[in-house]
């Protein structure tokens, strides 16, 4: 079913459908919401070691570019 089909089938509900179709698409969207934000709180939690990126494997995942390796900046953090 198209949106332009549901948008139309909307329009044509009674005022109670309306109501009841409102208060479900909000709710849909509320809890979208929750499951995203309780999965990035689980990403941000993450204490397993072996599931943290290197800064190399960070940034070829973001773009497919890592820094190069005679970044002298990075290398100074190293040394800390």
């Amino acid at each position: 079913m198209s949106l332009e089909t549901l948008k139309k089938e909307a329009a044509s509900l009674d005022e109670p459908s309306r109501k009841e179709l409102v208060t479900f698409l909000v709710s849909l969207r509320h809890q979208q919401s929750a499951d995203r934000g309780r999965r990035l709180t689980e990403i941000r939690d993450a204490q397993d070691p072996g599931r943290w990126l290197t800064p190399e494997e960070f940034g070829e995942r973001l773009d497919g570019i890592a820094e190069p390796a005679d970044d002298p900046v990075r290398e100074r953090s190293r040394a800390c």
